[in-house]
């Protein structure tokens, strides 16, 4: 018996994939359903990246109390089927942030509308690259923000 491995002791998974377990963090503030959940890389709130956000979802004719923003950190997960349970959107924008930090593995169109687990995901750069890269953010607008919230080409948001 000393020939065979107990792999009831051995690691499977590393610890860092826990956190797709985990509960959601208390450090992102009361959390309440939204259609539209933004995902995004960190940034000030008075910074520029802030005023093109709030661009973006005017632009999406989307009022405060229709969105949540939610900023990961680069060294910060958060589980997609927590965001999913608790905030219930319909559309989930990454910005700059990749699904597999949500513990979702797919390929997604980038800058384009993309249907998967029942919701709408456009995934695109983030909020400082985006400022500095003209032609991706009117890729963004023209393939997947216009028509998912001004044409509504995915239904009803």
């Amino acid at each position: 018996m000393k020939d065979i491995p107990i792999i009831i002791e051995t690691d499977i998974l590393s610890d860092e994939w826990n956190t797709f377990w985990d509960t959601l963090p208390e450090t992102k503030g009361p959390l309440e359903p939204k259609n539209v959940l933004v995902l995004s890389t960190p940034f000030a709130k008075s910074s520029g990246e802030a005023t093109q956000l709030q661009k973006m979802m005017q632009a999406c004719n989307l009022h405060e109390n229709q969105y949540s923003v939610i900023q990961l950190n680069d060294d910060e997960d958060i589980a997609w089927h927590q965001l999913q349970y608790h905030l219930r959107p319909k559309v989930v924008i990454l910005l700059g942030v990749q699904p597999t930090r949500l513990g979702v593995s797919a390929l997604f169109r980038f800058c384009e509308p993309n249907r998967y687990n029942d919701c709408t995901w456009i995934p695109s750069l983030s909020l400082s690259e985006l400022e500095l890269n003209a032609e991706v953010k009117k890729q963004l607008w023209l393939h997947a923000l216009k028509p998912v919230f001004v044409d509504k080409t995915q239904g009803e948001i």
